[in-house]
């Protein structure tokens, strides 16, 4: 059964609309209560929604799917109910497996590794779907999409390919106890830091402008009140006052001292950048991976990794620095522990010759840990 469609059914039935199945599984007619329709941008109470191939072949109703509209604007009202799904991808088929090679994808700057062979499992990824909006003189609004391995690595564009084929893959029961929320937790916030990451960097040009309109009106500002100082210290030393006019002068200079201060304030509010992220659904996808074993040595010490060769996107997943909880493909391992590190703590570990999980750093393991991280103030806590 198509994901999606049942995605949509489910959704629809949800809010009082009447749902039938086509006999092929293709699609399903949908008779929507009028604020359904308006929500959803349909044009009349009464439709069609399909996979996007007909019963004979063809297209066929309205599809919903990854990048239609139509999903793009369930996403959101399904946040109202939590929605999320579970899909497994079906087995590759059975063929000889090439030889994995980890130096092809991985670095390990200070150690030495030899591989111990593989085996075929499943890992699950979780594909979180963001809202995203930011404001400050202007608004820019987006949806970001963002997978997560059970073993906490941030996949890059894993969730595009998951989406794109997902609707095509077979439901998924999960069952009770499966997944505890401590580890959900741990993954979210995971998630939420890869998002804030992914967001940042495609709202490189939204921030630029806004900064620019900021310095713009600053130096607006700032002409303006050194035009009429300047205006006044003109008359102070044209009529050379003294006394009290002279006192007088001083004390509107402080005014206009305090007000331009006021209004510099006052921009700054106005072009400070307030960013909204609203998780709306949640996708879990079971995956055949490939788990490679290697034993890594460095110096007299020595640690046996599992590598996670994924086979949906036909390379390896990153590993999760142990101290910062970056993704990395450079392995940095210290001396005393055999910590992985990320370059970034691999040079401070060069630095300070102090590996700084040793010192107790470690990855957020919530999500006001990952704001703080990243230097952003949160308005309000997160909802349980």
């Amino acid at each position: 059964m198509d994901n999606l469609l049942e995605f949509a059914y489910r959704l629809i039935e949800e809010n009082d609309g009447a749902v039938e199945w086509h006999d092929s599984r293709n699609g399903l007619e949908a008779l929507l209560p009028e604020e359904v329709q308006m929500r959803l941008g349909l044009p009349e109470p009464l439709v069609v929604i399909s996979n996007g191939i007909s019963s004979g072949g063809g297209p066929g109703g309205i599809p919903i799917g990854f990048g239609t509209e139509l999903l793009d604007r369930a996403i959101p009202m399904a946040m109202e109910t939590g929605r999320s799904a579970a899909v497994r991808m079906p087995v590759p088929s059975a063929r000889r497996q090439a030889d994995l090679d980890p130096s092809a994808s991985f670095s390990f700057p200070n150690a030495a590794f030899r591989p111990r062979g593989d085996h075929e499992s499943w890992l699950d990824y979780w594909v979180w779907s963001f809202d995203v909006s930011a404001d400050a003189d202007e608004r820019r609004e987006e949806v970001h999409h963002v997978s997560v391995s059970s073993v906490g690595a941030g996949c890059l564009s894993l969730a595009e390919i998951i989406l794109d084929q997902a609707s095509g893959w077979d439901a998924l029961k999960v069952r009770p106890g499966e997944i505890t929320e401590k580890s959900l937790d741990s993954l979210f916030a995971v998630a939420c830091d890869r998002a804030l990451r992914q967001v940042d960097e495609s709202l490189a040009g939204f921030k630029e402008t806004v900064t620019r309109h900021h310095g713009r009106d600053i130096d607006r500002i700032q002409r303006y009140f050194q035009d009429m100082r300047a205006e006044m210290e003109q008359e102070i030393e044209r009529r050379q006052l003294t006394g009290e006019e002279l006192e007088i002068r001083r004390e509107k200079m402080s005014q206009l001292e305090r007000e331009e201060g006021s209004k510099l304030a006052g921009l700054k509010e106005k072009y400070r950048l307030r960013l909204t992220l609203r998780p709306v659904a949640l996708l879990l996808a079971r995956l055949p991976v490939r788990r490679c074993d290697i034993l890594v040595k460095r110096r007299k010490g020595e640690r046996q990794l599992s590598l996670v060769y994924n086979l949906l996107t036909k390379g390896f997943d990153p590993v999760v620095c142990e101290a910062c909880g970056a993704d990395t493909f450079s392995l940095t391992l210290c001396d005393d522990a055999l910590h992985i590190l990320c370059p970034a703590c691999a040079l401070a570990l060069s630095s300070k010759k102090v590996c700084p999980r040793c010192q107790g750093k470690a990855p957020p393991s919530r999500v006001e840990g990952v704001l703080k991280r990243l230097g952003i103030e949160a308005s309000k806590q997160r909802e349980n």
